[in-house]
């Protein structure tokens, strides 16, 4: 009887060790489970959080290259505006009743806005979201750069050009006006002495002078013509200065006296000639150059535009 009673008692020892035993595994196999399910959804978290983070670093990206080729084309537009001012600006030099050489500048023909853009950020749209070949990639993002920089120069090279032409036209336009008013205030004078001699005699040179000097001009004047320098010149200056080459008094005082500002309006005369030619060939040479900045620009974004993209 004892030995069935302890027989009974070892096998409800064991069942309940067996219990404890299914219990400790159903509780690991639930941590176990718990735990995959947990990894399972951190990963899948995280899955998800870098899909989210490429999809917004390929909308970013999307905006800032449509960004980017519209400042593009924007440039392109403007500097289309820029060379048609240089042709103006050439034909206005040319023309003799025009004493402004300054060439306008469009300020809208600016790289500002490209220059903001994240240096990374461009390098991306160029060469790390596109295929092709690197060095292919490298040149054109390099090529693209240089172009901008080469526009930002013209900007300011002509801006200061502008200035220095002005400040040039200016003193030899004064001093050519300055001139002009001292030889038609000596014909005043010559007139006067004429007058006051009580032995007048006939009196060449003063008859020439007058007659260039005061009818000459005033014919001038009434045509419109007086702000044409050249015309002026031609008319009157030069057929004054062969005058006094040939004429047989060249001691008379009075040509003595007109000789300091004809040699002045002679002198303002050649500067702003030689200035209406160096401008016009500065001003042609640098829409050449801008020109050749919009090829190459172009060029360059052509064949990045023309590359796949790949966000991987």
């Amino acid at each position: 009887m004892e030995t069935i009673y302890q027989f009974f008692y070892s096998c409800q020892e064991s069942n309940s060790s067996l219990d404890n035993l299914f219990g400790i595994i159903s509780s690991l196999l639930g941590a176990l489970i718990s735990g995959l399910i947990a990894i399972y959804i951190f990963r899948k978290g995280i899955k998800t959080e870098r899909l989210i983070k490429k999809e917004e670093y390929i909308a970013e990206s999307n905006d800032l290259e449509q960004y980017f080729f519209l400042n593009i084309d924007s440039v392109f537009f403007f500097i289309n505006k820029q060379i048609e001012e240089i042709s103006l600006c050439i034909k206005k030099i040319k023309d003799w009743n025009n004493s402004d050489f300054s060439l306008s500048i469009f300020q809208e023909l600016n790289t500002k806005n490209m220059w903001g853009i994240n240096q990374e950020r461009l390098y991306k749209i160029f060469i790390s979201n596109r295929i092709g070949d690197l060095k292919d990639k490298a040149s054109d993002f390099i090529n693209a750069k240089n172009s901008l920089f080469n526009i930002e120069d013209f900007l300011s090279n002509q801006m200061e050009l502008n200035k220095k032409i002005s400040q040039k036209v200016l003193f030899n336009i004064e001093l050519w006006n300055q001139s002009i008013k001292e030889l038609l205030s000596l014909s005043n004078k010559f007139v006067y002495a004429y007058n006051l001699d009580s032995q007048k005699k006939d009196d060449s040179f003063l008859k020439f002078y007058t007659t260039l000097i005061v009818k000459k001009q005033r014919e001038i004047i009434e045509e419109n013509k007086n702000d044409n320098m050249q015309i002026y010149y031609n008319e009157i200056i030069l057929p004054l200065i062969n005058y006094i080459k040939d004429s047989p008094n060249s001691k008379d005082e009075r040509i003595i006296l007109i000789t300091e500002p004809l040699i002045n309006i002679q002198k303002a005369f050649t500067e702003i000639k030689t200035l209406r030619y160096q401008r016009r060939k500065e001003i042609l040479n640098s829409g050449r150059r801008l020109l050749k900045v919009k090829f190459i620009l172009s060029e360059c974004i052509l064949n990045t535009k023309n590359r796949a993209v790949n966000y991987n």
